[in-house]
C-alpha cells in the first residue's frame, strides 16, 4: 500500500489544489493507496474545513488528524504512526502533483529495490520567475531536476517529494523534533535522510515521479530570502554536534548553493 502523508496548516488556497491535483482521474484508478493530513494545533480551522470537504468525497481514501504537539516534525511522526502503507510518500501542502502521481511511485518501488527516492520537482512561479532567480536559489526552494533516468542519489531527500520505505523510516525513529518548522527552523529532512543512509539505506533519483512547487509571489521577494537563509542557519548552528560526515555534506552546499545566493541578494561580501 501506498500512503501520502502531507502536514499543513491555514493554506487555504494551496491545500486544496494540492488535494485536488492526488485525486485526479489517474490517481482514483489505482487501488491500495490512501491520502493523510495532518494539521497542528495552531491551525485557525480552515484546514478542518477543507479537510471535511475532501473526505466526504472519499471516504475510503482519505483520512485527516489534529497533532496536539507543535512542530512539524511531530506531526509527520504522528503521520507516520497513523498511515497503513510500506511505501510513505511525503509532499508538502503547496504543490501540484502530477496526474500519475500513485502509478509512478508503485512503478518505482516495484522495480527499484531502493530504501527511499528523491522525487521530481519544478517549481511554478506565480506572475513569472524573478529575473534574479537563478539555479541556486530555485534548488534552494527544492527544485530538482535532473533528466529523466534513474540513477542512485547520494544527496539528502527533500521533503516536497520524499518517498522512502516505512521499515525504513521507523527503523531510525522517524524525524527528529527538535528541528524543523516550529522548532530550530528547518533542515529536518536533511536530518532525517542522513540518518537513514547512515543506517544504511540507497536512495534514488526517480523523474518520473513529479510535483510542481507552487510559489506565490510573496515568497519571491529577496526579503523572504533573507528570513528563509535566518532560519536555516538557526536549524545548523543546532545540528552542529552531529557527525563530521554529515557537516562535510552541509558545508558543501552551503559553498556551492548559499553563498551564491546571497550574492545574488546582495548580502555576499565582496573582496577587496
Amino acid at each position: 500500500m501506498i500512503s501520502i502523508l502531507i502536514c499543513t496548516r491555514d493554506r487555504t488556497k494551496s491545500l486544496p489544489q494540492t488535494l485536488e491535483s492526488i485525486f485526479s482521474p489517474t490517481n482514483l484508478q489505482e487501488s491500495d493507496w490512501e491520502l493523510v493530513v495532518v494539521y497542528g494545533p495552531a491551525d485557525s480551522g480552515v484546514t478542518r474545513a477543507i479537510c471535511e470537504q475532501f473526505q466526504q468525497r472519499y471516504p475510503d481514501r482519505f483520512k485527516f488528524f489534529l497533532e496536539k504537539r507543535s512542530g512539524k516534525s511531530h506531526a509527520l511522526n504522528s503521520g507516520m504512526e497513523i498511515t497503513r502503507g510500506e511505501i510513505l510518500a511525503l509532499t508538502d501542502d503547496d504543490v501540484i502533483c502530477a496526474p500519475d502521481y500513485v502509478r509512478s511511485i508503485r512503478e518505482v518501488f516495484t522495480q527499484h529495490p531502493a530504501d527511499g527516492a528523491q522525487g521530481r520537482v519544478l517549481l511554478d512561479y506565480e506572475g513569472g520567475q524573478p529575473a534574479w532567480m537563478g539555479p541556486e536559489l530555485a534548488a534552494f526552494m527544492s527544485q530538482r531536476d535532473f533528466g529523466d533516468q534513474v540513477f542512485e542519489w547520494k544527496d539528502n531527500l527533500t521533503g516536497t517529494n520524499m518517498i522512502v520505505r516505512r521499515h525504513a523510516a521507523l527503523s531510525i525513529g522517524g524525524f527528529s523534533p527538535q528541528i524543523g518548522a516550529s522548532a530550530a527552523g528547518f533542515m529536518e529532512d536533511s536530518e532525517f535522510s542522513m540518518r537513514l543512509r547512515q543506517s544504511g539505506c540507497r536512495f534514488i533519483f526517480a523523474p518520473q515521479i513529479l510535483v510542481r512547487h507552487q510559489l506565490p509571489q510573496d515568497r519571491l521577494t529577496k526579503s523572504f530570502f533573507h528570513e528563509r537563509y535566518f532560519r536555516w542557519g538557526r536549524s545548523e548552528a543546532y545540528l552542529r554536534p552531529l557527525p563530521a560526515s554529515f557537516w562535510r555534506t552541509i558545508l558543501y552546499t552551503m559553498r556551492v548553493t548559499v553563498w551564491r545566493s546571497l550574492k545574488v541578494l546582495g548580502l555576499g561580501i565582496t573582496r577587496q
